[in-house]
């Protein structure tokens, strides 16, 4: 799975089957991760909190395969080479991006569809688990991570780029988001673990999502602390 679906999956309620965050912030979020799996895969960099594709390399053999999703995202930021960060998150973000992603989860049987209709009228859907196995391994990757123990292993078909940084890069987004907060209610100390655990890795992509999410709301700025710390390339 990519990071967005991670965090997709880890926002909706396994029983009630809806976001547990608001869906503004989730939308945010969810590209502040699709910016976060193109970083840790070298095909974005940024710079003064500007971002552009990187310099195409060597291609590796076997070449990687597709994923128009990320794909998609590429061709957005290389037609606007330098956007700023937080400008990339909101123009990824959308109801769109948040369905796409659950249909793929979906697909992939982890979660179920249901509809409330009243008079053959569709009045509400839900997406409850309906494979938990998922999200348990995902929690346990979080939990191990706060927990500063050794990173779990990476399953054999996972992608070359390093497990550890996926796990760490899931946490700050989820943070910037209020999502953190929200899977750790009791966890005493989390502002500061997550801020250790952001230099690990592309914190700011969690920087831009807090940012974006600040911009919404007027009168509110971004703080390192719910960026997961200070930005990083």
């Amino acid at each position: 799975m990519r990071i967005a679906e991670e965090l997709l999956l880890l926002a909706i309620h396994p029983v009630g089957g809806r976001p547990v965050i608001g869906a503004g912030r989730l939308d945010l979020a969810l590209a502040g991760a699709i910016l976060a799996d193109l970083a840790l895969a070298g095909r974005i960099v940024v710079d003064g909190g500007r971002v552009r594709a990187a310099a195409p390399g060597p291609v590796p053999v076997p070449a990687p395969p597709r994923d128009p999703e990320l794909d998609g995202a590429l061709a957005m930021i290389d037609a606007v080479p330098g956007v700023p960060a937080a400008f990339a998150v909101v123009r990824l973000s959308g109801a769109d991006l948040r369905v796409r992603l659950r249909n793929g989860l979906i697909g992939l049987g982890i979660l179920a569809e249901e509809e409330q209709r009243i008079l053959g009228v569709l009045r509400s859907s839900s997406h409850p688990e309906l494979n938990p196995a998922p999200r348990r391994v995902i929690l346990a990757r979080l939990d191990a991570t706060l927990a500063g123990r050794a990173p779990i292993e990476a399953p054999a078909e996972a992608p070359a780029v390093a497990f550890a940084a996926r796990t760490a890069a899931l946490l700050v987004v989820a943070h910037a988001c209020g999502l953190a907060r929200a899977l750790y209610p009791e966890h005493p100390d989390l502002d500061r673990r997550v801020g250790d655990i952001a230099a690990t890795t592309v914190a700011w992509t969690a920087h831009a999502v807090a940012k974006a999410i600040a911009d919404t709301r007027p009168g509110t700025t971004a703080s390192p602390c719910a960026a997961g710390g200070a930005p990083a390339t």
